[in-house]
């Protein structure tokens, strides 16, 4: 019988259907009965592509706000804490003062670029430079450095003996002689102070000298100028958190929650627990 060209066209994509299929399982069958030549066109692993993986775990950088204290430790009344003496005040509220005190000073760009340097370390908190601050800074340098370094300089004789800086009375020592045939196996001992030791293998001499620094009677490390104002101005966080914490937006969150007794700009801070008082 004759077909149609519809017809034709049918069976003719029918038989292609066919060839396709019948090659594929051909294909596959010829797989399963090779699979030791199909394993071998997958490149195998090395070892040490094995061990190339990371065996630790990526730890993200420190920043500054892990270390903050929650909000829920902000004393209740914040007007008397920055009124305080903040030399007086305990831990807490003198975190909660300075961090106050430091964060007005940031945000009133006004009044900023007009600071002088020694007023600008006072109420950010931090140490003016000055002559006894240089000095005891370089003493714990040079002492942290001379803790963890080996010495190394002349043989310590009776007339010039090897110097061993402490902040304590006695430290224990380590000889190992000289360099070269002259070396030896360290030989620990006792070094205490007002006496000369002897290294028992070379007869090398040492001598324990104290580091210490002492202020004078009646004088501070860190004297607060003539000339710098100690006292917080609280105007200055009622004006910049109504700068900065205005049109539905808390831009300034410290100065809201200060002010507004809430946390993070949220709820009370009464409403999760008694708000601590000032020295509590």
């Amino acid at each position: 019988p004759k077909l149609s060209a519809a017809g034709r066209t049918a069976l003719t994509m029918f038989g292609l259907t066919r060839r396709i299929a019948g090659c594929g399982l051909k294909a596959a069958g010829a797989a399963a009965r090779r699979p030791d030549q199909l394993r071998q066109a997958v490149p195998a692993l090395a070892p040490c592509q094995l061990e190339a993986r990371r065996g630790y775990r990526h730890w993200w950088r420190v920043l500054p706000e892990d270390f903050e204290l929650n909000t829920e430790s902000m004393p209740k009344d914040v007007k008397t804490l920055m009124a305080a003496n903040p030399d007086s005040l305990g831990f807490i509220d003198s975190y909660w003062y300075w961090r106050i005190r430091a964060e007005s000073t940031i945000m009133d760009p006004e009044n900023l670029p007009k600071k002088s340097y020694k007023q600008l370390c006072r109420d950010m908190g931090l140490t003016i430079v000055n002559e006894a601050a240089e000095h005891i800074l370089g003493i714990i340098e040079l002492y942290e450095y001379l803790k963890s370094s080996p010495f190394i300089g002349p043989f310590g004789t009776i007339e010039n003996p090897v110097l061993i800086p402490a902040i304590h009375t006695e430290r224990v020592v380590g000889c190992s002689g000289g360099t070269g045939d002259s070396e030896h196996v360290p030989l620990w001992f006792r070094c205490r102070e007002g006496f000369l030791y002897r290294c028992g293998e070379c007869d090398q001499i040492f001598m324990l000298v104290r580091v210490m620094y002492e202020l004078p009677e009646n004088e501070e490390i860190n004297p607060i100028d003539k000339d710098v104002k100690d006292v917080y101005d609280f105007s200055l966080l009622e004006k910049g958190s109504e700068v900065w914490n205005t049109g539905g937006m808390v831009n300034w969150p410290l100065a809201y929650d200060a002010l507004n007794g809430t946390i993070y700009g949220g709820m009370a801070r009464d409403a999760l627990n008694d708000q601590r008082a000032i020295g509590e």
